[in-house]
């Protein structure tokens, strides 16, 4: 069996417990600004992206002049309910027990570095993962940067890290990057939807995500 040296996560709908959130707050940005709501499901398919991408792809009628407008009213509707968002159960004593055996662990988001931070320091987490990147920092979901950087910095070729992601956006750039990909079907995409995109290796729960890892670290 394959085993690797270093894990890295997407973050939310992959530890965090936070695709209904993220949806609402993307569709009550389209409210606020008279635009036309995007189904439930458009709207957990751009997550994992960076807010520009996803808007461009999710209300293809909004303006650039409107661009801050829209990224105003959906952090406002986020952070409403920022402090409320959990890890999936299980979530943070896996990370810790992970990272005491020595794994390298890494997270690779769309969400801002300010997001990410604020959700790391309010959950103790920082200590856990030896280098985080963010869609700000370098280029978004399925672009290969932010893992080509995070292999860099922890020295290890791509085939010693695995990519954990609830997205096909995980999907592809850990394909891009050569790295072997964990598909969750428990976050945004759906089983059927991830599948498409032939994950290395494609689980529907945490407990079956965490045991896959656990037998290959």
């Amino acid at each position: 069996m394959k085993t690797y040296r270093a894990v890295i996560f997407d973050w939310d709908g992959t530890l965090m417990d936070s695709t209904q959130h993220i949806v609402a707050a993307l569709r009550g940005a389209c409210a606020d600004l008279g635009l036309p709501l995007p189904s439930v499901e458009e709207a957990s398919w751009v997550i994992g992206l960076s807010i520009e991408t996803a808007l461009y792809r999710l209300v293809p009628d909004l303006t650039h002049e409107r661009m801050g407008a829209f990224a105003e009213r959906y952090r406002e509707h986020f952070l409403r309910g920022d402090r409320e968002q959990r890890l999936f159960p299980g979530q943070e004593p896996f990370l810790r027990g992970l990272h005491g055996q020595g794994v390298i662990l890494g997270v690779a988001t769309g969400k801002s570095r300010r997001g990410l931070d604020r959700a790391l320091d309010a959950l103790s987490l920082r200590e856990v993962f030896r280098a985080t990147r963010c869609a700000d920092e370098a280029a978004g979901k399925p672009d290969p940067a932010m893992l080509e950087q995070l292999l860099l910095e922890f020295e290890i070729e791509p085939f010693e890290a695995v990519m954990v992601g609830d997205t096909t956006h995980d999907v592809l750039m850990a394909r891009h990057a050569g790295v072997d990909s964990l598909a969750v079907s428990y976050g945004a995409h759906s089983r059927k939807v991830l599948g498409a995109a032939e994950p290395t290796a494609l689980v529907s729960s945490v407990n079956d995500m965490q045991a896959w890892l656990l037998a290959r670290v």
